[in-house]
């Protein structure tokens, strides 16, 4: 198979700004075409793959020969506060793109579907990577889930691309262009990363200008804020496509993986999608059946008699928690780590079905004044670490009368207090409940 590569930059000068997947991804790309790179990151020591003539600071490039950088989407290129390297590449009129950006100069041949959201990207994109997978359609999932989008390798014209699009990513997009978009829901998150709602409102509708004319927008018709602001937009070129979750209620059936309200939603816009690429209803209905869900996304990982524990580490903020606990009843709620500007949000209202809560990490304080504030009757317990809160959650609910409880880990915070990502922190509860149930601590 050919190498992802781009004749355009045989013997060009580009600087890559962040040595993280994306930035190792278009590095790999730029020396399959021929470039001259100048790699650097403020935070990480050389990567092996990185040559030691390659590994240069900013301040060092070749800033009149340079005809581009591609910025990792972690640092910000419209902020009022920029990089260092930025300001230069505005001094010298280089060229800013990103990873995807790179990846769409490859001129890939598939058809290419972006989704965006604060929450449900990656169950969205999942589930219908899975439905066109199981109707033999070739198909890559890439961007912030999935390959970082220089790795994806172009399934070809009949073949389909799904790009997970962070706002991170889209904030730094200049020529991307999609066949269909989604956006599923905008609610604050990241607003330490834009400045303001504001600017983050503009980033996620950054989606709607990638669309090819003709292109498709799919998104939730009950979504009263989204549908105001996409109708804002004016955007005569593109088709709009309403969905409702009652789409996804038909199909759902009993998969546990797709629980709760906001996975009507999800389902919904992945068989709308899916439809548009030209799959049958009932070839969707059986490809949902089969549908296993994502890691660290309301993913059971201990099932007894008396409880389930559910890993929803993937839950770094109040809605995407709201969710999780809008989907269970007896509810033994274990939240923290490093909290965002809206505390637990929407999670508030929910905390009737909570029986009892237990508070890790650096928001234990501020999530234990919030509770207590929307119910003050609701027992918390202080734990600090994910071992204690698990070790007293299990207590409790063996102590308890009910059954059919649930231990939700849905930390409604990010992870970086205690762990280096919501994935470390989920894999390491998974380890906990292993060695604690092959020692026999938990349910009778």
């Amino acid at each position: 198979k050919l190498k992802n590569n781009i004749a355009y930059y045989r013997d060009k000068y580009v600087g890559i700004l962040g040595a993280g997947k994306s930035g190792l991804a278009a590095a790999k790309i730029l020396i399959n075409s021929n470039a001259n790179i100048f790699v650097f990151d403020d935070h990480y020591p050389r990567p092996v793959s990185i040559k030691k003539s390659n590994w240069q600071n900013y301040k060092l490039w070749p800033w009149e020969n340079l005809i581009s950088i591609v910025v990792s989407p972690s640092i910000p290129t419209n902020n009022r506060l920029k990089h260092e390297a930025i300001k230069l590449a505005i001094k010298h009129k280089v060229k800013i793109i990103n990873e995807i950006d790179l990846f769409f100069e490859t001129k890939p041949r598939a058809k290419i579907v972006g989704i965006t959201g604060t929450n449900g990207k990656s169950t969205t994109v999942s589930l219908l990577h899975h439905i066109l997978n199981f109707n033999n359609i070739k198909c890559e999932i890439g961007g912030n889930f999935g390959y970082p989008a220089c790795l994806i390798k172009d399934p070809g014209h009949e073949g389909v691309i799904i790009l997970e699009l962070s706002s991170y990513q889209l904030d730094g997009i200049k020529n991307l262009k999609l066949d269909i978009a989604s956006i599923i829901n905008i609610t604050p998150d990241h607003i330490d990363f834009h400045e303001t709602f504001d600017k983050y409102i503009s980033s996620k509708l950054k989606i709607i200008s990638c669309l090819n004319i003709n292109g498709v927008l799919v998104f939730n018709k009950n979504d009263k804020f989204l549908k105001e602001i996409i109708q804002s937009q004016k955007n005569t070129s593109i088709k709009l496509l309403e969905v409702d979750k009652s789409t996804g209620n038909e199909f759902i059936n009993d998969n546990n993986f797709l629980k709760g309200n906001h996975n009507s939603i999800n389902t919904s816009i992945a068989i709308t999608i899916a439809k548009k690429l030209n799959i049958q209803e009932s070839t969707i209905k059986s490809a949902i059946d089969s549908f296993v869900g994502l890691p660290h996304r309301m993913e059971p990982i201990h099932i007894s008699k008396k409880f389930k524990i559910i890993n929803d580490s993937k839950s770094t903020n109040g809605e995407s928690t709201s969710a999780a606990l809008s989907s269970f009843d007896n509810i033994f709620w274990i939240a923290g780590g490093e909290p965002k500007s809206d505390g637990i949000g929407q999670a508030k209202k929910y905390l009737s079905k909570v029986n009892e809560v237990f508070l890790i990490g650096k928001s234990t304080s501020y999530f234990e004044n919030e509770i207590r504030k929307s119910a003050p009757k609701l027992k918390v317990n202080i734990c600090f670490t994910l071992d204690k809160a698990i070790q007293d959650a299990i207590e409790s609910v063996n102590r308890s009368k009910l059954n059919n409880c649930i231990i939700l880990f849905s930390p409604s915070a990010a992870s970086f207090d205690q762990f280096k990502n919501y994935e470390d922190r989920g894999n390491y509860l998974k380890k906990i409940i292993k060695r604690k149930f092959n020692v026999g601590v938990a349910s009778k």
